[in-house]
């Protein structure tokens, strides 16, 4: 066997175990649910993946203040293969790690031409448990899709830089462009390509070096102009006013030092990092980055190629997330790792493999790597263990950082859905206690008292919560309140804000429908029973109450339908059976079997209808 033959086969054993290493530390993960962190919003409980219809909408809107419109036509692709089971949507985001794997192992070779250096480079990369959140998270998949895009982007630059081919460029904006419509922060890409002339030791000094880079840095800036817009419409950005410049200045140069220490030692991962009380370590921390910036510039003058590009890349793609303009309510997540590490990772392997290859034995930096490589599997198999169920996810935070108002008020808002009040109480209370200004404590404290029966206490917590911010689900729940005390005017002006909010919000349109009965205005209340099914899943529900408005309209035939088809979905719905008898009934037609359905299911005002109207039958 010649070498290029011996050097495809070891190419391809390569991959081969790269593929393994993904399968192991992964294999838990297909069978994990979904989570109501973000899941809910982008997935279960999203109509706009259900047809590709609603493309357009993917282009034109935002969603929980991100702007990815390719992100959603990949979760259409998994709704229309497996509807709403986990499963599928664990598989994609596993696939496209895979492949994102693939193509980080066939670019570091390009650059370094060292097999050994881009497997384990792609494998760690593939397999640190930092990249769990990113991988294991359905919510996440725009990181994996746009990681996938950007590393192929980078890759075709690889053979760009070598041909100087317009086309092949036109390819890297391309992709590049498909990077950024997953995930905004793809728009580091330009900059990335910088680090790779570094790496690929190309003169910087040329001026076709940068212009060429000129559309792809034009089209970021756009994408990055619109990701602002969709943060602030989401109400994301400035969730800490009070952070002075200094201050903020300090909390970016921890981050930046503590993302590359998690890296090297992957202790106390969190899924959230909530700030820190301001301390001399921060300070330190600040010097500290500030220290390898520096050494970027003596790197490069020393041609120490592999160093600088590394600095290079992971600062251009870590610095959009060092909350220099403040987005969110933590300081760090292991995501924004998912491909910055890859300037961490390219600089170290290689210079273990210098440094211990020419002090030691050869095969002394296999070994090395190697067994860091099974411990970061085995941390990664572990750590999966919390996206296994929402409980054992929030849990891990409340033991990591048990100050976190946020995993706090999570945890408790998991306990209620399983309808465990008392367990349930304590966390939400500490979430309160913890940070008083937090509105979504406050909304899930007034839920608890809700399902409690505690009224006044549940109105005086929603109205904390809305005082700080008009959160649409606080404001739904103060209308069902308003309506069920029986002040209809005071919940459609709840209701209206929330519908501002959310248009597409079926039960809100509902709710609407429901006031306007109450006030007597039944055609109006129909148009929003309308939008309800619209908007909606089928809730019976919604038609029941449509069926009722219309018999109050006269509309009986109209109302008659509807009863008809809440008992088709539900045949054991009394209530249904003996309203479409009554407007039978009213219609000229025969009610009684209908209403003498409605009896035997319990149904007692059908007992009243039936010596009425049935007698003469």
């Amino acid at each position: 066997m010649n070498a290029p033959q011996q050097q495809k086969l070891t190419g391809v054993w390569q991959m081969a175990m790269l593929i393994a290493a993904v399968v192991l530390a992964y294999i838990n993960i297909p069978n994990a649910g979904f989570i109501s962190w973000d899941d809910a919003d982008y997935v279960t409980n999203n109509p706009d993946i259900h047809s590709f219809a609603n493309i357009g909408k993917w282009f034109s809107s935002f969603y929980i203040g991100n702007y990815h419109p390719l992100t959603m036509a990949s979760y259409a692709i998994d709704y229309m293969i497996g509807g709403n089971a986990p499963m599928q949507y664990h598989i994609t985001n596993l696939i496209l790690h895979g492949g994102t794997t693939m193509l980080i192992y066939v670019f570091v070779n390009n650059i370094q031409g060292n097999k050994r250096v881009a497997f384990f480079v792609a494998l760690l990369f593939a397999i640190h448990p930092v990249q769990t959140e990113s991988v294991s998270w359905v919510a996440e998949r725009k990181n994996v899709l746009s990681g996938f895009f950007f590393v192929w982007a980078m890759l075709v630059y690889t053979r760009y830089a070598g041909e100087e081919k317009k086309l092949t460029m036109l390819w890297v904006v391309l992709l590049g462009i498909a990077a950024m419509l997953s995930k905004a922060t793809a728009v580091a890409l330009p900059l990335s390509l910088l680090a790779i002339d570094i790496w690929l030791h190309r003169p910087l000094k040329q001026v076709k070096v940068w212009v060429e880079k000129l559309p792809l840095l034009l089209i970021a800036l756009a994408v990055g102009i619109v990701a602002i817009k969709a943060q602030a419409a989401g109400e994301f950005l400035n969730e800490h006013p009070t952070n002075s410049f200094i201050e903020t200045i300090a909390f970016a140069g921890y981050a930046y030092v503590q993302y590359i220490l998690q890296l090297l030692v992957p202790a106390k991962l969190s899924v959230l990092y909530p700030y820190p009380t301001l301390s001399a370590l921060q300070w330190i921390y600040t010097l500290i980055a500030a220290g390898i910036i520096i050494l970027a510039v003596v790197a490069y003058r020393k041609q120490w190629y592999v160093l600088c590009g590394g600095i290079v890349f992971y600062t251009v793609n870590i610095v959009l997330v060092l909350q220099f303009v403040q987005f969110g309510e933590v300081l760090r997540a292991d995501r924004y790792l998912y491909i910055a590490c890859i300037g961490v990772w390219v600089p170290v392997v290689q210079y273990v493999f210098d440094w211990l290859g020419l002090k030691l034995k050869e095969i002394t930096p296999i070994v090395v790597l190697t067994v860091v490589s099974l411990i970061f599997i085995v941390l990664t198999y572990q750590r999966n263990d919390i996206w296994q169920s929402e409980k054992q996810f929030w849990q891990a935070i409340t033991v990591t950082f048990p100050n976190s108002a946020i995993a706090q008020s999570s945890l408790g808002g998991v306990y209620m859905k399983e309808g465990n009040y008392t367990t349930a109480q304590p966390y939400i209370d500490e979430a309160v206690r913890l940070d008083a200004n937090n509105y979504k404590a406050w909304y899930n404290k007034g839920v608890l008292h809700l399902r409690k029966g505690e009224l006044q206490e549940a109105a005086t917590a929603l109205d904390k919560s809305i005082a700080i911010n008009e959160y649409p689900k606080a404001l739904f729940s103060r209308a069902l309140l308003h309506q069920q005390a029986g002040h209809p005017l005071q919940a459609l002006e709840d209701v209206e804000k929330v519908l501002a909010a959310e248009p597409n919000n079926a039960r809100a349109h509902f709710i609407k429908g429901n006031c306007l009965v109450q006030n007597g205005n039944y055609e109006t209340a129909i148009a929003s029973y309308n939008k309800a099914i619209a908007y909606g899943d089928g809730d019976p529900l919604f038609y029941l109450k449509r069926g009722e408005a219309h018999t109050q309209t006269r509309a009986y035939e109209a109302a008659i339908h509807d009863f008809s088809l809440v008992i088709e979905k539900k045949a054991d719905n009394g209530e249904a059976w003996y309203w479409r008898g009554m407007a039978k009934q009213l219609a000229g037609q025969m009610p009684c079997h209908d209403l003498n359905k409605a009896r035997n299911l319990g149904y007692k005002d059908a007992e009243q209808a039936l010596v009425k109207f049935c007698n003469s039958y």
